[in-house]
């Protein structure tokens, strides 16, 4: 792993963190449940950031 990529997840995370202040939850999509956060009006995957296909029920919110 090189500086750059590095940098990158580093500046990822601190993204995440601010935005996942906002609304955290375990929610169910089809075949699976994760943890997310809510950017605007799209769920994202807490760890990686990436969008989510359609989001059919919020299991647990955590208050925050």
């Amino acid at each position: 792993m090189n500086e750059a990529s590095t940098s990158s997840e580093k500046n990822h995370t601190s993204q995440v963190r601010d935005t996942a202040i906002k609304k955290v939850a375990v929610v169910q999509c089809e075949g699976f449940r994760c943890l997310a956060y809510r950017d605007a009006e799209i769920w994202r995957d807490f760890q990686s950031g990436k969008e989510l296909p359609e989001v059919k029920n919020v299991v647990f919110e955590f208050p925050v």
